[in-house]
């Protein structure tokens, strides 16, 4: 398959058991893609593969009882890392609806079942990496204060033409 529009650096990060289905799925559809997969046993070590891909485009897939433990905090680590999650949720477990909760409070993207990944991946690819975020937050940043400027410079002009009118 064709390498998609991921910026260097890429990486999916999958948390579970590496027998599970939605691991094999998305490390299989990352690695088609020419993605950086990376599976974790568990949330440490996705801590550590999220800070060691650090500033990159990082996606984080994982079973919602894994991603939600410890009151959710990993999920407020994925979100200081600017990363996207997405989490499958376990509709047998007896947290499930706390879990979930907690997910969608913090814009986790909730699969139904493994095969759903698919179309998450694609759709993060087609988003802009946290570089080309920043760039467009700062090429936007740039254009409100010209415009601001100029409307300064305006605003000048008007006042040096009231006081001339007025002295």
């Amino acid at each position: 398959m064709a390498k998609d529009n991921a910026s260097p650096g890429s990486r999916v990060i999958v948390v579970g058991d590496p027998g599970d289905e939605l691991m094999q799925t998305t490390v299989r559809l990352a690695r088609e893609r020419e993605i950086d997969a990376v599976p974790c046993e568990n949330v440490y070590a996705a801590v550590v593969a999220l800070a060691q891909a650090a500033g990159r485009h990082v996606l984080v897939v994982g079973q919602i009882k894994e991603l939600a433990g410890e009151n959710g905090a990993f999920f407020g680590i994925v979100t200081a890392h600017a990363a996207c999650c997405c989490c499958l949720l376990d509709k047998s477990s007896p947290a499930g609806q706390e879990n979930l909760l907690m997910a969608l409070r913090v814009g986790v993207t909730i699969l139904g079942r493994a095969p759903d990944v698919r179309g998450v991946l694609a759709e993060w690819l087609a988003a802009p990496g946290p570089r080309e975020a920043r760039r467009r937050a700062r090429d936007a940043s740039h254009a409100q204060r010209h415009a601001w400027e100029e409307t300064c410079e305006d605003l000048r002009a008007t006042e040096e033409e009231l006081s001339a009118l007025l002295g």
